[in-house]
């Protein structure tokens, strides 16, 4: 692993987009990785979800993004348009990196497809109904993390999860496994 988060490297370990295969009988998604490489040697983009009843991911940390609507052609559309709405940024105007793998959640199977900007210019957060906070991450911040095997509240109960406390906000599940292959770090489920 890595001292310090490198671009250059990240972006030799990226997809390219039309490499994706989903499953067509599972619901889709896809989330926007959003790096801005002038913040503290790169930084990256995590909401807070607001808390909502019923809502599987209800206060959880996580990527601007979602399910993809009838409208989105593709799953790069979906990333767009809901970076767009939950946090204010039009990624048209920035450099799509590439892809991670398409990744599944463990709750409700959605298969999530990460795509992964660089902001080309400063932006401002504007966040929607849907998120209750916007943050950036130091990524050499979060390379000296180490994972830490908590408890977590799910709809069927509590889980034991590897985990990040960042500034006390816990990164979990998808987000955690998205934010591994983000740093080249291979971290085993079990801990």
């Amino acid at each position: 692993m890595n001292e310090l988060f490198d671009l250059a490297s990240l972006r030799s370990r990226l997809l390219p987009q039309m490499t994706f295969h989903p499953q067509q009988s599972i619901a889709l998604a896809s989330v926007a990785v959003i790096i801005n490489p002038d913040d503290r040697g790169g930084a990256v983009l995590l909401i807070r979800r607001i808390e909502r009843s019923g809502d599987p991911w209800s206060g959880q940390i996580s990527f601007p993004g979602g399910h993809k609507s009838p409208g989105d052609q593709e799953l790069l559309k979906t990333a767009i348009r809901e970076a767009e709405e939950e946090v204010g940024i039009e990624l048209n105007q920035h450099e799509l990196l590439g892809a991670l793998p398409l990744d599944t959640t463990r709750s409700r199977s959605v298969q999530v497809a990460p795509f992964v900007f660089a902001l080309e210019f400063p932006v401002t957060l504007r966040t929607n109904r849907e998120v209750s906070e916007g943050f950036w991450v130091p990524l050499n911040e979060l390379i000296r993390l180490e994972p830490v095997k908590r408890e977590v509240h799910v709809d069927e109960g509590s889980l034991e999860v590897p985990s990040y406390n960042y500034e006390g906000r816990i990164i979990w599940g998808l987000t955690f496994r998205i934010l591994n292959l983000l740093l080249g770090r291979e971290i085993d489920d079990d801990l």
